[in-house]
């Protein structure tokens, strides 16, 4: 009887401290500099996964959003992302769809307006390619 009262403790335990690290987590995902929530939905799948993605120097990086894992699950290089297109979803709007490639590959995107503005120009930044000398 004792063991069972341990190994139901010992189970309590594990399943408050992965919860506690799945909120931890989630928290440092979305508190980093140029965070933001973005669901994701890879051509060929008929769902999108909830995540958060983050502006980098020169690629954004999404993380699913249930999940433990601390490395991302997509990483969008600048240089290989193109919008195809984009366009309004729901009643009032908010949210945005953008189709797009990114290295020969189709995502689609749902985004916040602001979220997508910030996309766009994040993309329109980048700077100019220079040729290589050697």
């Amino acid at each position: 009887m004792a063991t069972a009262g341990w190994c139901a403790l010992g189970l309590v335990a594990l399943v408050l401290l992965l919860a506690v690290a799945f909120l931890l987590r989630i928290r440092v995902l979305a508190s980093s500099v140029g965070s933001f929530e973005c669901a994701l939905r890879p051509a060929g799948t008929a769902r999108l996964m909830s995540g958060v993605a983050a502006f980098g120097d020169e690629a954004i990086t999404w993380h699913r959003l249930v999940s433990l894992s601390p490395w991302p699950r997509y990483r969008m290089a600048r240089e290989v992302f193109e919008i195809n297109e984009s366009h309004p979803r729901g009643a009032d709007g908010r949210v945005i769809d953008v189709s797009c490639t990114v290295g020969g590959q189709r995502l689609e995107l749902a985004m916040l307006e602001d979220s997508h503005s910030a996309l766009v120009a994040w993309l329109e930044s980048a700077a100019p390619s220079q040729p290589r000398l050697f």
